[in-house]
């Protein structure tokens, strides 16, 4: 089973669980909680909606930084800037040497909150052309790329932006980079992407599919699909108060506002919009509970889309979940083969 590309690296870490003493204070008010954790409305899932449609994500600025032929030509690896919305990023395209159309496979990396450094390990090889696809790899705001590739390493300069937009603003990345993509890569079929993800970037996934028409296939690993109700749950972590709460707790972010970035960072109240895809859940995973995967599959069969989810669990944490998991790796390989 020859594939001209194989992603080993998956995960990084998204969130780390704090367990708290009994007389430590909680970050938030019980009546700030109670305001920020109220049942969602029809009206505020809407206007995140249709707020996303209305975006400009488009790329300007757009400058090769780097450019390396690997394996005598046959792929080459382009490290790029461009700016979205005045944030300078940057990415990378590992592109097939072909003359006709390829799908794109997105590959999102996790957060960390001391982590800005996305790492990506690549092996490249001879296979014949019929599994060839563009791969893109989006440093995201606030973050850098480590990629190796055959054992040599490439890094790109950090994104601007702020790390802790890391999910819904980090989608926003995404899909400026795919129209990035459209934009000067003639041989790539951007109406056939998949995005896969590990932690972080498995949501991220999700929420891209949900977003973009162009994604036909998403593939999320130990990922959160509601951030709402993990972060109602932790709001004495670090992370989540980096991500969601300090704003509104400094007075930076309004209560609408806040409420507003974590639904729009919880692709379980647009399950509705999902493509094709699969999730992968850890049963002894403490960061992301396997019931966050449970509950988008009963969402998505309340909306009569079944048969396009899939949800697979092993009895592995969060951390471990792809390592000598050949099921996991036979199962995306095949799902995004069908792009």
């Amino acid at each position: 089973m020859n594939k001209r590309l194989v992603i080993f690296q998956l995960l990084a870490t998204v969130v780390m669980v704090v367990v708290l003493t009994s007389c430590k204070k909680d970050f938030l008010s019980k009546s700030d909680k109670n305001a920020l954790f109220a049942e969602p409305t029809t009206t505020e899932l809407n206007n995140i909606f249709s707020d996303w449609q209305s975006r400009n994500l488009t790329p300007t600025d757009y400058t090769i930084i780097q450019q390396e032929d690997i394996l005598s030509g046959k792929f080459k690896l382009k490290i790029v800037s461009f700016k979205v919305n005045n944030i300078k990023e940057y990415g990378a395209l590992v592109v097939p040497s072909t003359i006709s159309k390829v799908p794109v496979q997105v590959f999102v990396g996790g957060f960390g909150l001391n982590l800005t450094t996305n790492s990506v390990n690549i092996a490249l090889d001879n296979a014949n052309t019929a599994d060839a696809h563009l791969l893109a790899i989006p440093a995201l705001r606030g973050q850098s790329l480590e990629i190796t590739i055959n054992g040599t390493v490439y890094k790109s300069p950090l994104s601007e932006g702020n790390q802790c937009d890391a999910f819904d603003g980090a989608t926003d990345d995404v899909l400026a980079f795919l129209n990035l993509i459209q934009q000067t890569e003639a041989f790539a079929d951007v109406n056939r992407t998949g995005v896969r993800g590990g932690s972080r970037g498995g949501t991220v996934a999700l929420l891209a599919g949900i977003r973009d028409a162009r994604v036909k296939r998403v593939i999320g690993v130990a990922c959160p699909t509601n951030l709402f109700e993990l972060t109602s749950q932790s709001e004495n972590d670090a992370t989540y108060q980096c991500q969601f709460l300090s704003g509104f707790k400094n007075g930076q972010a309004t209560l609408a506002e806040t409420r507003n970035k974590m639904l729009a960072s919880s692709p379980i109240y647009f399950a509705k919009h999902l493509p094709l895809g699969q999730l992968h859940l850890g049963l002894q995973d403490r960061i992301v509970p396997v019931k966050q995967g449970y509950d988008l599959e009963k969402e998505i069969e309340k909306q009569g889309n079944a048969a396009t989810f899939q949800l697979f669990t092993y009895d592995k944490t969060h951390n471990d979940i792809a390592t000598n998991n050949t099921e996991l790796a036979e199962r995306t390989k095949a799902f995004f083969s069908q792009l």
